[in-house]
């Protein structure tokens, strides 16, 4: 098991790199090769495997997995991977500074009553960590909301984080 001073100096060490180094691809690696990189990050760094440790060393696997989360994310959207990298062309030195706005509550996105109460049900579920359960609600506030692209998006993210969780 790693120790919290590794941890530290890996998240020092993490806000100078590249999405592209954090997950330790190059450049023109494709949609496999990125979500086999993240896959192999998140075998090493996902907080669950850090459970039995101290509070301390839970806080700190958990901060790297948020950045190989944020690099994965960007990496494996085109769009949002097309930015990225023009936003490296122009020189930028930290992957931080390209973060995108926190993602809206679900129960924002949600506009009718019904929809609404399934989306705040997803909301605190996933605060829970029950991503299964969070899925279930969530299918049913877009099944009120067939038409609301940013809620299936959402629902979209949700079986990505499904699938990258390791099985029991």
């Amino acid at each position: 098991m790693p120790s919290p001073d590794a941890f530290r100096a890996w998240l020092e060490m993490v806000k100078t790199k590249s999405y592209y180094e954090i997950l330790r691809v190059s450049p023109d690696a494709d949609g496999g090769v990125i979500k086999g990189a993240f896959y192999t990050f998140s075998l090493m760094y996902h907080p669950d495997r850090y459970v039995e440790e101290d509070g301390e060393l839970r806080r700190l696997a958990t901060e790297v997995f948020k950045r190989g989360v944020e690099a994965y994310r960007t990496l494996s959207r085109s769009s949002s991977r097309a930015s990225y990298d023009a936003w490296l062309k122009e020189g930028r030195s930290s992957p931080k500074a390209a973060r995108r706005p926190e993602p809206r509550a679900l129960a924002s996105i949600a506009l009718s009553k019904k929809a609404k109460v399934c989306a705040e049900k997803a909301d605190w579920l996933i605060t829970l960590g029950m991503l299964e359960d969070a899925r279930l609600a969530l299918i049913n506030a877009c099944q009120e909301e067939p038409d609301n692209a940013e809620l299936a998006e959402r629902l979209t993210f949700l079986y990505e984080a499904l699938a990258l969780e390791p099985s029991q």
